[in-house]
């Protein structure tokens, strides 16, 4: 009977902890550094033509697919972190068709999911 009761106990904080909560200041900086990456690709890569409603949407399933509550989305200062993080991405010394490549390729098929 125990086994069952602690059994359950933890089925329910299992289910607890799936649900979703304010945003995170980890999470908005794993928000802010996605969202370079899509600024970097259309300014350094040649995707311009990449519509910002559709990396809005995928920015928005990335959250949603992760349980993101963006609530307190306002709270944090998006423009300063993803300055940052742009920053950040473009000092790395590797050359820019290397980095723009892979960006492309662990990036973009997001934006298939919310066409």
């Amino acid at each position: 009977m125990k086994t069952s009761i602690k059994a359950l106990l933890l089925l329910g904080l299992f289910g607890f902890s799936s649900t979703s909560f304010a945003l995170s200041e980890s999470e908005a900086e794993d928000l802010a550094d996605l969202t370079a990456v899509f600024v970097y690709l259309k300014n350094d890569c040649g995707y311009q033509d990449l519509p910002d409603g559709q990396v809005r949407r995928a920015l928005m399933f990335y959250a949603q697919q992760n349980r993101w509550d963006l609530s307190n989305y306002n709270s944090f200062n998006m423009k300063s972190l993803g300055e940052d993080s742009y920053r950040d991405l473009s000092g790395i010394a590797i050359p820019n068709d290397t980095k723009c490549k892979s960006l492309a390729r662990d990036s973009l098929s997001l934006l298939a999911y919310v066409r």
